[in-house]
């Protein structure tokens, strides 16, 4: 083996106690924090535009989940509006919306990260709660 190359660690691929793997859709960019902030959205639906009330679940510096009383497939752009600053950003819908007793939650994603949409101070990303 030349001095250059190296192999991994025996336990390279082992899980360290307490930490769970993440994967696919688990997997998040940011921080999600539980939030409730009234908003609208704003969406072309057959040819017309249509605005309607939503409010999020959580929120993070990439989108928010939202509860809405509408099916929005997944890939819909959008504008979702916070109701309290009246800012407006460009987001899709990123995943297949599910049905709740509320509504049907849908994960919106924003077209860049726009952390200051929310108003609040997100945890940084090496965060975790005590145990």
């Amino acid at each position: 083996m030349s001095p250059s190359t190296t192999r991994p660690a025996a336990n390279a691929g082992a899980q360290q106690p307490g930490i769970r793997s993440v994967s696919g859709d688990d997997r998040r960019r940011g921080q999600r924090v539980l939030l409730r902030v009234r908003a609208q959205i704003h969406v072309a639906l057959e040819g017309k535009a249509t605005t309607f009330d939503v409010h999020t679940l959580n929120v993070n510096p990439h989108g928010a989940l939202v509860v809405m009383n509408r099916f929005l497939a997944s890939g819909t752009r959008l504008v979702l509006e916070n109701v309290s600053t009246r800012e407006k950003v460009p987001c899709r819908v990123a995943r297949q919306p599910r049905e709740s007793a509320e509504g049907f939650q849908a994960s919106i994603e924003f077209d860049s990260p726009s952390p200051r949409f929310w108003r609040i101070a997100f945890p940084p990303t090496d965060w975790r709660p005590e145990d």
